[in-house]
């Protein structure tokens, strides 16, 4: 399982937007998010990530 996430800057806190059974899914819906943001992964709260659901 793997999660899309925002990392909050100045923050260790994450917020989850989606979770995907494979990291293939993680990835397409990581690139939407990008390219919805002007082909940047920095917004002005903190950076999309891809990450291993923690157990």
């Amino acid at each position: 399982m793997h999660q899309v996430v925002l990392e909050i800057s100045g923050s260790r806190k994450v917020h989850v937007i989606s979770e995907h059974a494979t990291k293939e899914d993680a990835l397409d819906k990581y690139i939407k998010l990008v390219e919805a943001n002007k082909g940047s992964p920095i917004t002005t709260k903190g950076k999309y990530s891809i990450r291993k659901k923690p157990e």
